[in-house]
Order: C-alpha cells, then structure tokens, then sequence
C-alpha cells in the first residue's frame, strides 16, 4: 500500500481547491477551513450559551460558599464574643483569688469587700454576679440585675437563730454609686449544696458550671469557679456568673444574612443563647427556651429543630462545620449551618433563606447575557481568521504524519514545528507515541506496556532481584464446569478475569498473566511501593468481595456462581523482562512465587478462600487482620513456613471472636496438650458455627490420644501434592 509523507497529505486536495484529509479513495469530504470555521462558529456560540448557563447554574449551587464564609464570619464573631466573657470572666475570678490570697482584704472584711465587689462587677458590662460560699454554708454576693441596680446578697448562718438574707439595693451613678435601701428576711440558700461550690471542692481548682439559682435570682446562667485556698485550707469558693441572655442580647445584633437568625445549642440540642428578645425574656425568667417556642414567632428557628429531628445527625459527634441546602415545612429554601463553638461542646447554628442571595444573582445573570452577545460576535469574527491562518496549514501536515503511524510505519515519523504551541505539542508527542509503540509491540498486556514506556524501561531481556509480593488466584471446580459448559465458559471465564483484574488494578498491583482460570498478579514493580505486602492483601479481599456480587447476581439470573481460592507470597524474587529478543514477558520468578502458586492450591485442604505466607504476614503488619491456620512444608520444600488466612483489613475492624480460641488451641497443640488443643478447637468451631482448619486439628488430637507421636514430632504438617 502507497503512503503519504507529511508534505503530499498537506496538498491533497479536491477539485474545488480544499483539503481532500480522506486521500483519493472514497467519496470526497467536507473541506478543512470550511469545516473549522464552522466549527469556530458553533464553538464561540455554544460556548457563550454553556458560559452564561453554567454561570447561572454555577452562581446558584456556589451560594453555598457565600453562605459559608458568611457562617464563618458569623462563627468567628460568635467565637470573639464568647471568647471574650469567658476571658472576662477568668480574669475577674484571678483578681478575687488575689485580692484575698495576698491579704490585700480579709476574707471576712465585709466593708472592704462589698466596696471591691461593686467596683469589679461595675468593670466588667458582660458579668453578672461575683460571689463568695463559706463552707458552712454561707454566701455573699454581688449581682448585677440591670444597668440601673446591682444588688449585695448576704446570707448568714448565726447558731443562735435562723439563716437570714440581706440584700442591699445600689443604684449605678456617674463616678460613684447609690445606696438605695435593704431588705433583710429569712433565707435558707445553702452555698455549700450547690454545683459551683461542690465541683470547685471536689476538684480542687478552676472550671466552668451550669448552675442557675442564686439567692435572689434564678435566671439560666453557667459560672466559673475556684477554691480560694489560704494556709492549705478552703476558706470559700469564688464563683463568677455569666447570664445566658446576655449572649442572646449580643445575638441579637449580629448581621447574618438579610434576614438570616442564629442560635447557640448544647450537645444535647437545648437552646443556650437565641437571637430573639422572646429568648432574652425567658432566660431572664430563669427558663431554657425551646426552639418550638421560639419557631412560633420566628420560623427559622423550627427549620433548625427540622435538622436535628434527622436521624443521621448528632450535634454531640459534630468535629466540624456543617452546611445543608434544605426545604422548610413552609416550601422555603434555607441554608442550615452547625459550626462547633470549642466551648463545652456548644454549637453556633445559622439559618438564612435562600432568596437573600438568589435575587442578586438573577439580576446580574441578564447583565451577563447581553454582555455575551456582544463578546460573542466579537470573538467569532477573530477566531475565524487566526484558525484559518495558524492552524489548517500544520494540521494537515499532522494527518500526513497520522497515516504513518495508522500503518506503523514508525520510522517515517518526522516532527512538525508550528507556531501554535498546542500542534507543536501534538507533532512532540506523536514522535513519543511512535517510540512507545515500537516498544508496545514487544509487550502484553497493555497497562504494562504503558508502565514500563512511561518509566523508560527498555524492553530487552534483563532484570533484577527485588522483595515483591505475588498472588495467585484460581477458580474452585472449573474443570467439571468448563466440561459441563463447553463454549458457553467464555463468557464465565471473562466476567470473572475482568472483576478480578479489576480488583488489582484498583490496588496498583501488576498482572502477569492469565493461564487459563488462574490469574497472576505481583506488587512492587514496575513501580516501586514499601506497601506491596498491604496492597496485595487489599487486593485478594476486593477480589473475594467483587466475587460475592457475582454470585449474587448469579444466583438471581440462574447462572453458575464463581468460587476462587486466593494465595499471596512476599519474598526476593527475580524481575524483570524474560524471553527472547522478539518477544517479552514482564514477569516475576523465584521459590517465593512458587510458595505462592503452592499457597492458592492449599485453600482446598483447610477450606480457606485466602492464604498468606509468613513473609505477607510480616511486611503487612498490622494493617491486616490474619488468624495462623497451620504450619506447613509445601511441595518441593524442605523447610516450613506459617501459613495465615486473611480476614480483613485492620481498618476495617477486629478480628473475630473465634480467632483467639483457634490460635490458643495451635499453641496448646504444640505443646502436645491434646485436651486442652481440641477444647479450644472445638470452642472456635462453636464461636464461629464450622471451622474447617478447627475440625483438622481436632481430628489430630484425637489420633495422637490414642498414638501418640515420638519425641522428635514438631507441629509441621508435609503437604506431598502440588
């Protein structure tokens, strides 16, 4: 057959002056420049469509990271704020301790005391009591219940009378602040029998409380406190309070969204701070609000109770910010988001509609349409022309050069420069495709040969000694069906090799070669991998998993289900091309390949799937989870080897109850302890329901009961067949 150079393709043409790309044989084509500059025309106006739609599309379903750095604004604000309190409050509970610890007040000072309180809790707006409990109960405090009062609780114990509560009204002023009037009635809160003072005693240090009820208050708050400790003893218990509506108050104000709300949740789902003045009251009140309650004034907050109603959702387990796009009982889109707040496993949530952002996004979609219509015209025009000019020329030349390699006559390949960098390329790597499919003759099977092309390794006969890990796979009972199907095995025989070679492609194994039902395959090479060992078992257990789907289609479509028996090896072998100069087989030879092959084959005596080596064994470490089945000298092998079945993989959990019995049953075996071996034989097999290695080793015992083997006996089982 007569070929074109590069230069002939090029000015082939048909009788109307075009480029004729089919040659002189057929029927005669579209031109080149013809079709190009339609196809630049259909190009530009597709495009321009695909860029507005997809923009639309893009701009919608990306509102989702708007929302989300909105969120985490909103967070972060949160974070700041809370951060803050719970600083102030830190500090406020240091100065105290000091205060006392230093002796620059006397614990039991009351004037002094009640002068640094009033002067601290003016400090610092976001706090609401400074407190002091006495171990015999006593309590003395200072409470902030509004910009325009603060109180100063006392409640004493006198063992001549009752417990008696005195509260002095003081009413904030500029530079000074005013005394009011008091109250004095009996009280019986007792300081040592709530949770702030008892957690602080048992505990012995600082840290944080939820405790509501003070004296004269009963508003949901959490507090952090202290012992304060002088001379080795626990003189009293500081306790600084934070009000729970102060945080709603400060939720309040923050801007989320348009019309956006957001809500502070404990692990357990309560509301601890909600951006509602309805909230803010029921705090105040001294009562948890429910996001039931809150939703009937507000609906947003019952889309929030809407995702924790779902099953798959657990604020508790929550590590990370979670954002849904979801529907509302009211047919609203909303975008819901939990972010964990790093304080006492509280959650920051956040719900904004949808139609905040959406509006925007319409508007500017109709400015963007017609800014393309016009972008359009302008591109095709211009397009038109550098096409025709920069690339019809070189690219005809390229599908001269094409026909070379259509025939694989490789060696009339010839570079083709241009000035547009993209044909230059084309015309580079169709030079390096020709030298890859001069080596790609040589090679099966093609996933190899690329491999080894893209790792420059020449393909001549060669190769080295290198640690790899080799898995054979065969099927059970083939022969009796490939004699009972006859052709109708073909096709058997295919879904079976592709969902196995599958498997090991997925885990980056090599495949040598088919031989017949047997599959082998081997890790480490050509590309080098410290987990060949791991990824082999991986492998073998996707394989077994892929055949479990086979058999259940099998048994549902009537057709004939595929069992395989599974052997994998680790050892030192020899790899690399092996043959003649004319043909080549990248492949792997050695004992431990051998051992490998020998592995598969003893499935079929213990009733066992997948069998390792102990070399596997050894470089998987604990990345599989195995049970030791036996130890045994395989065909053509004096010395033993442990062999394993694997399980698992370690990732996906442990290894099953039975497996410690069996194990414990094989040491007391080799230490011919006949009763105890088939004790824990037979608890394996009743653990697991049927053991096949259990009920061999079982069956031993029982034999060597009766005739007991000499001396010399060890725990090696000589296997005389392949």
């Amino acid at each position: 057959m007569t070929t074109l150079t590069g230069d002939e393709a090029a000015t082939d043409r048909t009788a109307d002056g075009s480029p004729n790309i089919g040659g002189n044989i057929g029927r005669r084509k579209i031109g080149l420049r013809l079709a190009l500059t339609a196809l630049v025309l259909a190009t530009v106006t597709v495009t321009s469509l695909a860029v507005h739609l997809s923009w639309s599309y893009t701009a919608r379903e990306n509102v989702s990271d708007v929302v989300g750095q909105l969120n985490k604004q909103v967070v972060d604000s949160v974070h700041h704020e809370v951060r803050g309190v719970l600083n102030d409050a830190w500090a406020m509970q240091e100065a105290v301790r000091s205060i006392f610890f230093q002796g620059a007040i006397k614990v039991d000072d009351e004037g002094k005391r009640e002068f640094v309180f009033l002067a601290l809790l003016r400090s610092q707006p976001s706090l609401s009591w400074i407190s002091l409990g006495f171990p015999n109960g006593d309590f003395f405090g200072s409470h902030k219940v509004s910009d325009t009062e603060i109180d100063m609780v006392a409640v004493r114990r006198d063992k001549k009378k009752q417990p008696e509560q005195r509260v002095d009204y003081y009413k904030p002023d500029v530079g000074d602040i005013l005394f009011l009037n008091r109250e004095i009635q009996p009280g019986n809160y007792d300081a040592t029998a709530q949770p702030w003072y008892s957690r602080a005693v048992a505990e012995n240090g600082p840290g944080w409380n939820h405790s509501s009820h003070y004296p004269t208050s009963d508003r949901q708050s959490f507090s952090t406190s202290t012992p304060l400790i002088i001379d080795n003893h626990i003189v009293a218990v500081i306790n600084v309070v934070i009000e729970s509506a102060r945080l709603s108050e400060f939720l309040h104000s923050v801007t989320v969204g348009k019309t956006g709300t957001v809500v502070i949740l404990d692990s357990a789902g309560r509301v601890v701070a909600a951006a509602d003045p309805a909230a803010v009251e029921q705090q105040q009140a001294g009562s948890m609000p429910a996001l039931a309650g809150l939703g009937r004034a507000n609906p947003l907050f019952n889309v929030v109770e809407q995702e924790l109603r779902r099953d798959d959702f657990d604020l508790a387990s929550l590590t990370a910010a979670r954002q849904r796009r979801v529907t509302g009982a009211d047919g609203i889109d909303y975008f819901v988001t939990f972010a964990p707040l790093r304080f006492d496993n509280w959650v920051v949530a956040t719900v904004i509609p949808a139609s905040d952002f959406l509006t925007t996004i319409e508007r500017n979609a109709q400015i963007l349409l017609a800014g393309l219509a016009v972008l359009t015209a302008l591109m095709a025009i211009v397009a038109i022309i550098v096409a025709n000019s920069l690339i019809t020329s070189p690219l005809l030349r390229v599908v001269g050069q094409l026909r070379h390699i259509e025939s694989f006559h490789l060696d009339g390949i010839t570079r083709v420069p241009s000035a547009m960098r993209e044909l230059d390329d084309l015309s580079t790597a169709m030079t390096q495709m020709a030298r890859g499919l001069a080596s790609f003759q040589k090679y099966m099977p093609t996933a190899l040969v690329r491999t080894l092309v893209s790792r420059g390794v020449e393909a001549r006969p060669g190769g080295r000694e290198q640690e790899l890990t080799v898995l054979f796979i065969d099927i059970t009972g083939f022969t009796g069906l490939s004699e009972r199907l006859g052709d109708n095995v073909v096709p058997v025989l295919t879904e079976y090799l592709e969902l196995t070679s599958h498997a090991i492609l997925s885990e980056h194994g090599t495949i040598d070669k088919f031989i017949g039902d047997a599959v082998m395959a081997f890790w480490g090479a050509p590309v080098p991998s410290e987990r060949h060992a791991v990824e082999a078992c991986a492998a073998a257990l996707e394989c077994q998993r892929r055949m479990r789907g086979q058999r259940d289609a099998a048994e549902r479509d009537g057709r004939d289900p595929l069992y395989i028996r599974i052997g994998i090896n680790t050892g030192t072998m020899l790899v690399g091309n092996i043959g003649s100069s004319e043909r080549l087989n990248y492949t792997v030879i050695g004992d431990p390949v051998n051992v490998a092959s020998r592995l598969e084959a003893i499935n079929k005596r213990y009733g066992t799937e997948i069998l390792i080596g102990e070399d596997t064994r050894r470089a998987a470490r604990d990345a599989v989870i195995v049970r030791r089945v036996d130890r045994v000298a395989v065909y053509g092998r004096l010395h033993g080897v442990a062999i394993f079945e694997l399980l698992a993989m370690a990732e996906e959990g442990t290894a099953p109850s039975w497996v410690a019995p069996y194990e414990q049953g094989l040491d007391a075996y080799s230490e011919r302890n006949w009763p105890a071996a088939i004790a824990f034989f037979e608890e394996a097999v009743h653990l697991r329901g049927a053991d096949r290695p259990a009920e061999i080793f079982i069956a031993r015992c029982r034999e060597f009961l009766v005739a007991p083997p000499p001396e010399s006996w060890t725990p090696l089982t000589i296997l005389d067949e392949k």
